[in-house]
């Protein structure tokens, strides 16, 4: 994270300043998910905009992390904790796009996001989305609504879609007419084999321990043991 703001110059006592038009001050949130990718390059174009704009960039969030849930986002997590924070000292939030700063899945996920910085009083900025900037006046409050809830309709209908391939596709392999990409099974292999069976039977008649069984075939003792007795041959 990198403070961008300078200390407040010093003034004389006495001295009459003359009007200065405020700026508006904002945060960059930047993110790559692999080492190869630019970060800096990003960086320059959000910084880039913020001067188009005029606006101060306080800080900068930046972070070379995975958009899905298994790895921590720990600039993430503070953009969130300091958006909450009345004296944060900038009220926009700007980002490359909405996948760069969400790890939702789901497009009406990742706009709950946006959102909720905008019930805290924080303005969104997508650089390459400007469609998804906080309204500015009631004709593009409306236009937003309206691209958001078409394009959410859009979300619906191809996840349901794809969950209608994926039971088809399913159906076919299991009725033999289609293979899967790996050639084998769907699912997880099985563990318990008719090999694995017999070879512990085998074992078990010349003499050996369960727990001996068990390790040469690799399966837990009871599991073994179950397949054993579920194969109607006597041990």
């Amino acid at each position: 994270m990198r403070h961008l703001r300078g200390p407040p110059e010093a003034r004389v006592v006495g001295m009459i300043d003359p009007p200065v038009a405020v700026r508006e001050s904002v945060a960059i949130y930047a993110r790559v998910s692999t080492e190869d990718q630019d970060l800096e390059g990003q960086i320059r174009e959000l910084l880039t905009h913020a001067e188009s704009q005029s606006w101060e960039v306080a800080v900068v969030f930046e972070e070379k992390v995975s958009g899905t849930g298994r790895v921590e986002r720990k600039e993430y997590e503070q953009l969130l904790s300091d958006a909450r924070d009345p004296d944060r000292g900038w009220s926009i939030v700007l980002v490359w796009s909405l996948d760069r700063f969400s790890r939702e899945e789901r497009f009406t996920k990742a706009v709950d996001a946006i959102l909720d910085l905008e019930k805290l009083g924080i303005s969104f900025c997508s650089l390459k989305e400007p469609y998804l900037a906080t309204p500015t006046d009631s004709a593009s409050e409306f236009a937003r609504n309206l691209l958001l809830s078409t394009l959410s309709s859009v979300a619906a209908f191809e996840s349901r879609r794809k969950s209608e391939r994926v039971r088809v596709a399913m159906k076919e392999i299991r009725e033999g007419r289609r293979k899967t990409r790996s050639g084998r099974p769907p699912g997880r292999p099985r563990r318990v084999t008719p090999e694995k069976v017999g070879t512990a039977i085998e074992l078990r008649r010349s003499g050996r321990s369960w727990a001996d069984v068990a390790m040469r075939v690799g399966l837990p003792i009871e599991t073994i043991r179950k397949a054993a007795r579920v194969s109607r041959i006597a041990v």
